[in-house]
């Protein structure tokens, strides 16, 4: 019997991994990681210099040159927009047919409204540059309505200067309303949605292997050689085991683009884009993320495998009531809203904080794997809260698996959509 349990996961995983299409998918999955971890160095590697200095003329009528480049200066740097290049020069305008690449902006003073401006260039600049020209200028303004004021050098300082705010949060485990949300984005990025997609292929992977069987009539010839608990055990490991190596793939494929792009970092300079790995990191150092997953890592892995088997069950259960793969993808309609609604309260978990009705979903097993996650790495539930997830969802999958085992007897060698839910209705009462 266990050769036979062998041979049956063996041949499930053979018919999906030993394919071409397998194959062709995984290169285009590779291909796409590498291009979107490397993305800023491939464009600047096959295309021109992206992080030239941009360079600005100003015509200066007003005595604010130096209030201008310093308040451009500092906004580029806050809207990590580039480098730019700020010279002042009142002649280039002389012959306005010589201008080609330059943007020239002109400060005139006026009586009613203290300072006029204009911008000069041949081709349309970039709405960034233009609004930050723009806000420049506002801050150039405020600074002439203020020296004309009368005040002091101090009073002024003080007047433009922002307001200081520091925040002071009395628990030490908290994180901040911005973290909070940028934490939540990089966890649905990083861990949500690797789930979701290889939830969505195990599903139709099960639902296509199932339904194959059944319509080729080769169910029968199985079920006569085993048990149909073990066809049923067989089929989730299978469909574990499956999503397991793909994930694995995922995670080499990630590695490979890492790697490629620390070659590309020694022979390509990108300027602001370039840490942006870094910062990430250490964002999430300074939130404590890696101190949580690191003490909750147990339990995290026991819920993400329990939740791939109970939606491995139910999935498998859905395709063994069903006569064709049509019928099966009506039935796994509820199975996907559900996985959306889990995908979607994860997103928006870190908008609504302290929302009860999140935190209650948090512990609906199926929905729970994609919104406890989220919650606890962004300081909204405890550890304790996160375990008790699990528990529930280690509980539910075994409801499944021995109620589900019921039906999967009954369905697996049913080919009439007659009374199946009478018929599944009545399996539930067996008990052999």
């Amino acid at each position: 019997m266990k050769n036979k349990f062998k041979y049956l996961i063996k041949y499930s995983l053979k018919k999906k991994i030993d394919t071409k299409w397998f194959k062709i998918v995984n290169v285009l999955l590779l291909l796409l990681i590498v291009f979107l971890v490397n993305m800023d160095y491939l464009i600047n590697l096959f295309g021109g210099d992206f992080e030239e200095k941009e360079t600005i003329y100003v015509v200066d009528n007003t005595g604010s040159f130096d209030t201008f480049k310093a308040y451009f200066n500092e906004l580029a740097t806050q809207m990590d927009a580039g480098e730019y290049e700020i010279i002042l020069d009142n002649n280039i305008l002389d012959d306005k047919e010589q201008i080609d690449e330059e943007v020239v902006v002109v400060l005139n003073p006026s009586s009613n409204e203290y300072l006029s401006g204009e911008i000069v260039s041949f081709d349309a600049i970039s709405r960034t540059t233009y609004e930050m020209i723009v806000s420049t200028m506002n801050a150039v303004k405020s600074e002439l309505v203020l020296s004309t004021s009368g005040l002091t050098p101090e009073e002024i300082t003080a007047l433009s200067s922002p307001v200081e705010i520091t925040e002071t949060v009395l628990n030490e485990e908290a994180q901040s309303n911005e973290t909070k949300q940028n934490v939540g984005s990089i966890v649905t990025t990083i861990l949500i949605i690797p789930f979701f997609i290889l939830i969505v292929t195990m599903v139709q992977m099960l639902g296509a292997e199932i339904n194959d069987e059944k319509t080729s009539r080769g169910m029968e010839i199985i079920i006569s050689s085993v048990p149909a608990k073990t066809h049923f055990i067989s089929k989730v490991v299978a469909a574990i085991s499956y999503v397991l190596i793909q994930g694995i793939l995922l995670l080499v494929y990630s590695g490979i683009a890492m790697l490629l792009r620390n070659i590309l970092a020694s022979t390509v300079t990108t300027g602001t884009t370039s840490g942006m790995l870094t910062e990430v990191i250490t964002m999430l150092n300074e939130a404590g993320i890696f101190s949580l997953l690191a003490k909750g890592s147990i339990v995290l892995i026991i819920l993400f495998i329990a939740s791939f088997i109970a939606y491995a069950i139910t999935a498998a259960i859905l395709a063994s009531m069903t006569t064709n793969i049509e019928d099966f993808q009506q039935l796994q309609t509820p199975l996907m809203i559900i996985m959306l609604v889990g995908y979607y309260v994860a997103l928006m978990a870190t908008f609504f904080d302290g929302s009860l009705f999140i935190h209650v979903l948090a512990y609906v097993p199926l929905l729970s794997v994609m919104i406890a996650p989220t919650l606890y790495l962004i300081g909204e539930i405890s550890l304790l809260s996160l375990t008790l997830s699990t528990i529930l969802t280690l509980i539910v999958t075994y409801l499944l698996y021995k109620y589900g085992l019921r039906i999967y007897k009954v369905g697996i060698l049913n080919y009439s959509s007659s009374k199946l839910w009478k018929k599944m209705f009545k399996s539930l009462k067996n008990k052999e």
